[in-house]
Parts: structure tokens; C-alpha cells; sequence
């Protein structure tokens, strides 16, 4: 209710409104009225580095007042294609009792290079009474220990494959790329007539804005020779659902739209080291 203070002195005005203040502060302190401000209940001791590598453990700490419960997720945007959205993805690592104070897990492969840690803590009647969240970059555990700069082709598995960037010992792009449909690999020797992938490290050894392949009579844009007749090249758009997997000749395929962006971004003798089933 508003009070009209007629005739009293500004100073004592702003007097007592300081006492109500102080009194409603402690009654809140007390516990009798609960904030519903959030961030006032929640607070996380984050672990201080800035990259988070698949498989590693990741551990984090929190104090939470008045809270029964702490929900802890990891949550990002799948990498696009072409620019085009895959939408999100959201992971849950643990729900946990408030009191347990901690949690550890084991950070999971994730289809982008940066992610969320979003902590929450609930009351015991599921009421949220805090959020806290960080972002954090990530690496996938075949790329470890292999920090040169260069171009990375991830095909270890037959999911999930994917062509990374690296400068400054950052991973910088990511893009959904292919092996052989055959998945056939060669390490060292003579290349089969047949269709297969070669792992090792080569370097771009020429560009080409619109390539024709005489051999399988295709046309393949953006195209950057790495070795003999093995391509980083465009695909067409009808061919965006097999990115990702197994589906070529022996090239590595990409959306139109990441392959532009990655032959304008890379120049000649660029380092490239394709990542097979040996790792």
C-alpha cells in the first residue's frame, strides 16, 4: 500500500524507507521469503581451462543454499551444412543431490567446437532457484596431441566424420566430410586400382575453382589435389544427407557452400593429414 507522508521532513523519509529495507533484508536472510532472483542461490567453481578434450574428465564444484537438488547438462549447436542449421544438441551428465557438492563426468564426443556447461539447482519442491553456465571449446580425443596447424580429416570412424581447421594450435572451423564409400585404406605404397581412402600427411598440392573428373565424369568444385588423385571437393546438394559417412570415389566430399568458403581460406601447401581406423 502506498503511504502520502504529508508534512514530514524528507530526511526522515528517506529514513525510514532505509529501516524497511534492512528489516525486509533480514527477513529474507532469515529464510522466511525466498528470492526468486536467480543466480542468488547457485555458485559454481568452474574448472579454469578453456578447452575441453573428448574422454577427459571434467569436474566441477558448487555451493547451493536452500537448494535439494542440482541438475548439471552440456548443450550446443550441431555443426551446418552449407550453413544450414542441424540443429541443437543437449546432453545430460547428472542429477545429483545439492548436499553432494561436486561432479565429475567424462566429456562426451560433441558435434561442434564449442559447447555449454549449464549448472542448475532446484528446491524441494522443483522450484529453480539458480542457473549458472560457461562455454567451453572442444577437441575430439583423435586430435589429442596433434597441434599443428593445417587441415585435419577425421576418419577414424565411420560416423562423424568430420574435416577440422587448425591455426595458433585452435581448432578454428569444422565441417561434415566423407570417406570412400568402400572405406578402403592404404597407409603407404602403391594406391589399388580400386577405390580406397589414403591416410597420412600430404599438402595441398593445387586448386582448382571447377574440376572435371575424367574418370568418374564428374564435375567437382572448389576441388584441392592432397594427393594423387584424392580431392577436397564440393558435392551436390541432393548428396548433403550421405555427408558425414562413407560416399565417395576416394575424394573427401563437402557442402558446396563450406567448400568455397574452405578453398578461399587455404592456401597452396597447406598442411593436410587424413586420420584413418589406426588413428
Amino acid at each position: 500500500m502506498l503511504e502520502i507522508m504529508v508534512g514530514i521532513p524528507a530526511k526522515m523519509i528517506v529514513e525510514r524507507f532505509k529501516m524497511r529495507a534492512l528489516i525486509l533484508l533480514l527477513i529474507i536472510s532469515a529464510g522466511l521469503v525466498k528470492s526468486d532472483v536467480y543466480g542468488q542461490s547457485l555458485y559454481v567453481t568452474w574448472p579454469v581451462q578453456a578447452e575441453v578434450v573428448e574422454g577427459e574428465i571434467f569436474t566441477l564444484e558448487w555451493s547451493a543454499g536452500g537448494a535439494e537438488t542440482v541438475v548439471v547438462a552440456i548443450s550446443g549447436t550441431c555443426t551446418p551444412v552449407g550453413g544450414k542449421s542441424r540443429g541443437d544438441f543437449n546432453f545430460l551428465m547428472g542429477k545429483v543431490p545439492a548436499a553432494q557438492s561436486t561432479l565429475s563426468f567424462k566429456m562426451p564426443w560433441v558435434d561442434s567446437l564449442v559447447f555449454s556447461v549449464k549448472v542448475k539447482a532446484y528446491d524441494g519442491a522443483g522450484k529453480l532457484l539458480g542457473v549458472e553456465s560457461k562455454e567451453y571449446r572442444f577437441r575430439p580425443a583423435v586430435l589429442a596431441n596433434r597441434k599443428a596447424d593445417g587441415i585435419y580429416i577425421d576418419l577414424h570412424l565411420r560416423i562423424n566424420q568430420r574435416l577440422y581447421v587448425q591455426k595458433d594450435e585452435k581448432l578454428s572451423r569444422v565441417y561434415l566430410t566423407t570417406s570412400s564409400a568402400a572405406y578402403n585404406w592404404v597407409y603407404s605404397g602403391k594406391s589399388p586400382r580400386r577405390i580406397h581412402d589414403h591416410a597420412g600427411v600430404f599438402n595441398i598440392l593445387s586448386k582448382s575453382k571447377y574440376h572435371w573428373s575424367s574418370q568418374f565424369n564428374v564435375a567437382m568444385r572448389w576441388a584441392m589435389r592432397y594427393h594423387e588423385g584424392h580431392f577436397i571437393h564440393a558435392t551436390t546438394r541432393t548428396q548433403y544427407h550421405l555427408l558425414g559417412r562413407p560416399a565417395s570415389h576416394g575424394c573427401n566430399r563437402l557442402a558446396l557452400e563450406d567448400a568455397k568458403e574452405l578453398y578461399e581460406t587455404t592456401p597452396l601447401g597447406t598442411r593436410v593429414e587424413v586420420i584413418g581406423p589406426k588413428g
